[in-house]
């Protein structure tokens, strides 16, 4: 790929060979976009890629591309790149956000194969789609962006605490910059269903990443030793997540026109995307001190918004979120 000024080059990162170290990750939503070229990159470096996601069918199929795509750019290696660096292995298992015994089975699943989990990556997300309720009793958004992420990697902390011994484990939440839409604290209870819809949208979604954010920072604050980080990738143009609205009558077609003119001007590609989260995954420069930070587009490390930062939200996000998946009968591995 063509490096960007500034970007994270994944290509920095250390390469492993599966016959000798064996490194474990997990990423949701990897069948498309910016997870594609996530799992990509790590299948590239040696990992033991898990890529969970709800579509069996789809996730085959983009495992079979990315075996073919990764074959295409290891043609080009030279004779000291081919001695040196490996493929890895991926594997698919069912996990489905709108479904949290879904969510739980996932856990149960991969703990069932590997004892070790070294990089999660909580990838997939939905983006200014129309009020729902899960059958959890979730805003949609919310569920998925963030309650979903939340359960499965508190389920996962035994494989994370265990990596610990061979490795510094990193626990990743795909956030945006569209988290500056949180004007205020919501409860995680309030399903923030108000007109006008087309705003409200917009704000639960904003409110979902901003709480992802606060996610990161609370458990990079209880569990020293394991890395966290929130990702906001960029402005991508080639990406699903627009899907209802550019079907929208008439708004459609202004929806798609405003999304061409911002992606000509301030959009990467999927690939680009992946760099933030892959410099979070990889990046042996990044440490304790960096650990609850925002990454952004390429890499860069900024601070998000004051709602995100306020502490007192930060605890009420952690808190809540625990008590209401309790109160619903699920267990936490805290």
């Amino acid at each position: 790929m063509t490096q960007a000024a500034g970007f994270y080059n994944p290509e920095t990162a250390e390469y492993f060979d599966p016959k000798e170290t064996h490194r474990v990750a997990i990423v949701s939503g990897g069948n498309s976009g910016i997870g594609w070229y996530t799992v990509l990159h790590l299948y590239l470096h040696g990992y033991a890629v898990y890529v969970v996601g709800r579509n069996e069918s789809r996730v085959k199929k983009a495992i079979k591309d990315i075996e073919d795509e990764a074959r295409r750019r290891t043609s080009s290696y030279d004779s000291f790149q081919k001695k040196t660096r490996h493929l890895g292995s991926m594997e698919y298992i069912h996990f489905d956000c709108c479904d949290l015994e879904s969510v739980e089975r996932c856990a149960t699943a991969f703990l069932s194969k590997e004892r070790r989990l070294h990089v999660l990556i909580n990838n997939a997300g939905v983006m200014g789609i129309p009020f729902e309720i899960t059958k959890d009793g979730y805003e949609i958004q919310y569920q998925v962006n963030l309650v979903a992420p939340f359960l499965f990697t508190l389920n996962l902390l035994p494989a994370l605490k265990a990596a610990k011994s061979d490795a510094v484990p990193r626990v990743l939440t795909l956030s945006s910059v569209g988290h500056n839409a949180a004007y205020r604290y919501f409860d995680p209870s309030d399903h923030i269903n108000h007109f006008p819809l087309m705003l409200y949208t917009w704000i639960r979604y904003g409110n979902a990443k901003c709480a992802a954010i606060q996610f990161m920072k609370k458990f990079a604050a209880n569990y020293p030793g394991i890395l966290a980080f929130s990702i906001h990738p960029g402005v991508i143009g080639e990406t699903e997540l627009y899907s209802w609205w550019d079907k929208l009558p008439f708004l459609g077609s202004i929806f798609h026109t405003a999304r061409n003119v911002a992606g000509y001007f301030i959009g990467v590609s999927s690939e680009e995307g992946s760099l933030a989260t892959l410099r979070a995954a990889m990046d042996q420069s990044l440490g304790e001190d960096d650990s609850g930070s925002y990454l952004i587009t390429g890499g860069s490390i900024i601070e998000p918004s004051r709602v995100a930062l306020n502490k007192d939200n930060i605890d009420t996000t952690w808190n809540r979120n625990i008590e209401m998946l309790r109160e619903k009968g699920f267990t936490l591995l805290l």
